[in-house]
Parts: structure tokens; C-alpha cells; sequence
């Protein structure tokens, strides 16, 4: 990949989400409530889903996106096969071989700046936007 990042959007909040959910299910279990295995299990599924489906940082380059997951994981995606979705909150990058995407998100809370400088930063790369 390219050194040279044209825009990165990321969010503080699907960074520590996740964390914070282990922490509520292990918290679940230290207190012994009834029925708190299986509240622990289902906020660990949860925290599982969203480790894996939800990056907290995206890095839009001319060769592809750099996606970083909360627990540390980062994938590549080449550019020749991603079309990016736009949407009024954000886009979300499909690879062409897979019928879901990943969110493309910046920040939690809506600001009305981010939407065209992140269209205008997929467009002057030559991703497909739809």
C-alpha cells in the first residue's frame, strides 16, 4: 500500500465499545447475578461481531483502504475491488466478493463537513462509488 493516506476517518467510540463490553460481561460474571452466563456470553458475542465487523479506523489511499479493528486486527482492501456505498451518515465499502461491507464511519455523531470531503476524497482515488 502506498504511504500516502488521502483522507482517515475514525471513531473513539468503536474503539473502546467492544473493550467495554468484555468488561460488562466479566463484570456480569464476578457479581453472580442469575442467569449471568449467559448475559456475559451474549455481551461477549456481541463484543465478538463487533471487533470483526466494525473497524474504528479507515484509511482511504490511491491502491486500496486500510481498515484497523478495535483488538488490533488491520486488513488491505485493493481498490480494484471495493465499491463504496454513500450514505447520508457514512459509506460502507463492499469488496466484490462478499455481499456485506464494512462501515466506513467518522465519528459517532453526524457533522455536515465530513460527507463531501470524504466523497471527494473516494472520487479523486477512482473508487466506484454507488
Amino acid at each position: 500500500m502506498a504511504d500516502v493516506a488521502v483522507y482517515e476517518g475514525h471513531s473513539a467510540f468503536l474503539r473502546w465499545w467492544p473493550k467495554a463490553l468484555l468488561l460488562l460481561a466479566l463484570l456480569i460474571l464476578v457479581v453472580g447475578w442469575t442467569r449471568s452466563l449467559q448475559w456475559a456470553a451474549l455481551f461477549a458475542f456481541v463484543a465478538f461481531l463487533h471487533a470483526k465487523l466494525l473497524p474504528w479506523r479507515f484509511t482511504i489511499a490511491l491502491d486500496g483502504l486500510r481498515l484497523t479493528f478495535p483488538f488490533g486486527c488491520e486488513i488491505f482492501i485493493p481498490k480494484a475491488v471495493t465499491t463504496v456505498r454513500l450514505e447520508h451518515l457514512g459509506a460502507v465499502a463492499v469488496v466484490d466478493s462478499r455481499k456485506m461491507g464494512y462501515l466506513l464511519s467518522d465519528g459517532v455523531l453526524y457533522s455536515p463537513d465530513r460527507a463531501p470531503r470524504l466523497r471527494s476524497a473516494l472520487s479523486l482515488c477512482g473508487y466506484t462509488i454507488t
